[in-house]
This record gives structure tokens, C-alpha cells and sequence, in this order.
């Protein structure tokens, strides 16, 4: 696989790969949700956030992201692999790009939040590092230092 910023003619594609996680884990998709997706390239714009896309050959076949939530803190955001990839470790390899390129731009704590249903995310969060640190009705928080 192989991981670039997300160009404006693969937005349809990754907001695709997106959906399809929805669509599998909730059996709907409700498009007035997820206003970051509409225009990713636009609100994913290489300053404070940025959006990547992993692909095969010119498939784009995962996806993810980091948002500045502080001067030294990011957020992950917009995980997603296709399912019919999944269990290869691709998630793993994004999830350390996403870590190493908000670490090059001056993170010490990344945080990211997940649906508290969806116990294989969860597991893959907390196999890779990250702490539990609270939860709501919908969502589990998470966080993961990183050291200097």
C-alpha cells in the first residue's frame, strides 16, 4: 500500500471507502452527518488538518486522518478500510503514517474517539497504544502520548 495526501480527483473515492464502513457497520447511511467528507480536500486542506489515502495500483482502498485540536495535540480521524482488505495490517500501517507525520508537526498527544459498539476498533486502538479515557452513551475516547 501506498500513502499520499488525498489529491481533489480521489475525494468521491475515499468519501466512498468512508461510507462503506458506515453502510457495513450501521446498514444505512445518512448523508446530513459527516459534514467533513462532503469537500475533503477543502476541509482537509494540509494546514491544520490533513487527509490520506492508502492505495493499491490506483484503487484507494483505506483512509485516514489527523485534525490540530491544539498546538500540540492532533486527533485521528476518517479510519477506514475496505473490508475486503481488511486483516492484512492496513490499518496498523496508516494509523503509524497518521502518528508519525502529526508527531513531525509538533504533536505530543494524539487523541481519537470511536463508537463504543464497535469492540474490534477498540481492540485495534488499544493493541496499538492507546489509553482508554472516557466514554458517553455513543463514543469511547481514547488517548496516546508521544514521547519527544
Amino acid at each position: 500500500m501506498i500513502i499520499t495526501p488525498i489529491k481533489k480527483h480521489q475525494s468521491e473515492q475515499a468519501k466512498n471507502v468512508i461510507l462503506s464502513g458506515f453502510l457495513e457497520r450501521f446498514g444505512f447511511i445518512d448523508h446530513t452527518l459527516n459534514p467533513d467528507i462532503h469537500d475533503i480536500t477543502l476541509e482537509y486542506d494540509g494546514t491544520q488538518h490533513h487527509f490520506f489515502v492508502g492505495k493499491e495500483k490506483d484503487d484507494i482502498i483505506c483512509t485516514g486522518a489527523i485534525r490540530q485540536e491544539a498546538e500540540d495535540t492532533y486527533q485521528i480521524v476518517r479510519m477506514s478500510v475496505l473490508s475486503s482488505f481488511r486483516k492484512r495490517g492496513l490499518g496498523g500501517i496508516m494509523l503509524k503514517h497518521l502518528e508519525e507525520k502529526a508527531h513531525s508537526l509538533g504533536a505530543r498527544k494524539l487523541i481519537l474517539e470511536t463508537n463504543k459498539q464497535w469492540a474490534d476498533a477498540i481492540q485495534f486502538y488499544e493493541k496499538n497504544g492507546y489509553t482508554y479515557k472516557s466514554e458517553d452513551e455513543i463514543s469511547c475516547y481514547y488517548e496516546k502520548e508521544i514521547p519527544l
